[in-house]
């Protein structure tokens, strides 16, 4: 059979996740969800196993369900505030959560991918290199000029979530070399730019799902998954205690237009 036969005879959809079709229950990775999974595992074992393709082994879904714990919600952001805003205009709820969740961008929350990808590629050149953590992070550091994952807006004395999720991670036996590198590059960038420069959340997930050989294109779900359910609790507490149509006050709105002007040409239009 040649390559374009097989091509031709291959399903135009193809998934190694779920399999709802010839079973009591739907197949997931090839567990039974009803039989081997409800009741048994946890929503952090559900989601590496979802990620993985295997259930964990040790204490991965404790700091799974810490990470998803310590980021479910973080006040008025501008994830929520979207959320609220879309809310306010009457729309079904679940659309109101999308619109919060698409905020998740390479400034807001998104940074623990950019972060995964390259603490991933510098502990690969460490160990290909030789080269100790504290040479390759230094070098890194003194390179760029700014580096994803360090520092917060709304934690100016550093992320504690980061130093709480880092503590956990030793305890349950889950950090390795990522969070070690990561570490090295805070030293670094303290050591550079004379201020505390703290790994905030975004890295500190990021290192440790890489110390959970995560692929570092998932990152962000690791945010947006838990961040969903403060962003529905957002939008009801927006539908229930508030009269709808958000709109931004006037007096916070300075027009820096043209003044007042008339059109001597009323044939160009």
């Amino acid at each position: 059979m040649t390559d374009m036969t097989k091509t031709a005879d291959r399903k135009y959809w193809r998934t190694a996740i779920g399999d709802p079709t010839p079973h009591e229950g739907t197949l997931v990775r090839g567990y039974d969800v009803l039989t081997d999974l409800v009741g048994k595992i946890d929503f952090g074992a559900m989601v590496y196993l979802l990620y993985k393709g295997e259930l964990p082994k040790g204490n991965e879904s404790k700091i799974i369900n810490a990470m998803f714990i310590s980021v479910a919600d973080h006040g008025i952001s501008p994830s929520s505030t979207v959320t609220r805003f879309v809310q306010a205009a009457g729309v079904p709820i679940q659309c109101s959560v999308a619109a919060g969740a698409m905020m998740f961008g390479d400034v807001h929350g998104g940074a623990g991918e950019e972060f995964s990808r390259y603490i991933q590629k510098l502990v690969s050149e460490a160990a290909s290199s030789g080269r100790s953590y504290e040479d390759v992070a230094t070098e890194y550091v003194n390179n760029h000029k700014r580096l994803d994952g360090f520092g917060h807006p709304q934690h100016p004395e550093g992320d504690p979530r980061g130093k709480v999720l880092f503590a956990l991670a030793e305890e349950y036996g889950i950090s390795g070399d990522h969070v070690r590198m990561t570490r090295e590059l805070e030293k670094a960038l303290i050591k550079k730019k004379k201020r505390p420069l703290l790994a905030n959340i975004d890295a500190a997930v990021g290192a440790l799902i890489s110390d959970m050989g995560f692929d570092w294109r998932l990152a962000r779900a690791f945010i947006v998954v838990p961040r969903t359910a403060g962003l529905f609790a957002h939008a009801f507490e927006e539908s229930v205690r508030e009269p709808g149509w958000r709109q931004i006050s006037l007096d916070q709105v300075e027009y820096d237009g043209p003044a007042r002007r008339k059109n001597d040409n009323p044939s160009a239009i």
